[in-house]
């Protein structure tokens, strides 16, 4: 339902401008969305942020804090969607799930309540409620390592990206690099041997597909080399199908961007094997 009010609002904001008329058929939308979750009653299990979002009146959406972010769920709803066995197999954590493609998994039609409540049920006390709709705890452990993987490479670009930022000899920079904590220039100093050690362990156990340059290989080329609009978009990837897995095993839904926890407490890169039951 969120996603779908998302869809709405980006409709909306893709006006050539402001003073462009509303097309009637996004009013529609946006009436016929509300209607479903008013007979659907799904509202019951909105978190907050959730609710403030659809409560807000149509285009009062903000592009960055709402549209923006809204849209990085994708990702955690197809997470969900494969957990469910709606749709097979997690795409490559450098690719985004096709939005097209899980809008039309569930055979929810929004503007069609009864839809939402046949979905529900079907999950809730029908078919889907059976242990086969459900993937296996196997493939749910390989779904969590791989992620952790994954996001653990994203966060350590970050501090790589800081280490870069202050190479240099200005007296900003020297300025910069004394208020460094002790323990974060210990783990710059030791870094890109950590890369190293963490590629190996990852293409060990089948989290990547292949070794670029001592890192993670991405189709041919190493994490660190590529562009910075893809390695955001890896960063986001990980980040929000790591937070529904967290979702699926008992932690909050909602979270703070840059903060998602590991299952793991040292994730799947640094956990012994025989701990990752």
């Amino acid at each position: 339902m969120v996603l779908t009010r998302w869809g709405i609002e980006a409709a909306l904001a893709s006006r050539t401008g402001s003073n462009t008329p509303i097309d009637p058929r996004i009013a529609q939308s946006h009436d016929a969305l509300s209607r479903a979750i008013d007979e659907s009653k799904l509202s019951r299990s909105f978190t907050k942020s959730e609710l403030d979002l659809l409560g807000k009146p149509l285009g009062d959406w903000r592009p960055v804090e709402d549209l923006a972010s809204q849209m990085l769920r994708w990702e955690s709803f197809g997470t969900l969607l494969w957990a469910m066995r709606i749709i097979n197999g997690l795409p490559k954590f450098y690719a985004h799930f096709p939005q097209e493609m899980l809008f039309q998994a569930t055979a929810i039609v929004p503007a069609f309540p009864a839809t939402v409540t046949s979905f529900v049920e079907y999950f809730d006390s029908g078919e889907g409620s059976k242990p086969e709709h459900i993937v296996t705890p196997e493939e749910m452990r390989n779904a969590v390592n791989t992620a952790e993987a994954w996001y653990w490479r994203a966060r350590a670009q970050v501090v790589l990206d800081l280490k870069e930022s202050l190479e240099g000899d200005s007296e900003d920079i020297k300025e910069a690099r004394k208020k460094v904590p002790a323990a974060l220039k210990s783990v710059m100093a030791n870094l890109e041997s950590a890369l190293g050690q963490a590629a190996a362990r990852a293409l060990a156990d089948g989290y990547i597909d292949e070794i670029v340059g001592d890192d993670f290989g991405v189709d041919g080329v190493a994490y660190k080399k590529v562009d910075d609009h893809g390695i955001r978009d890896m960063n986001d990837v990980a980040e929000h199908r790591l937070a529904a897995l967290g979702w699926m095993a008992g932690r909050d839904w909602d979270f703070i961007k840059g903060e998602v926890p590991f299952i793991h407490p040292l994730g799947s890169l640094w956990t012994p094997q025989e701990d990752q039951k």
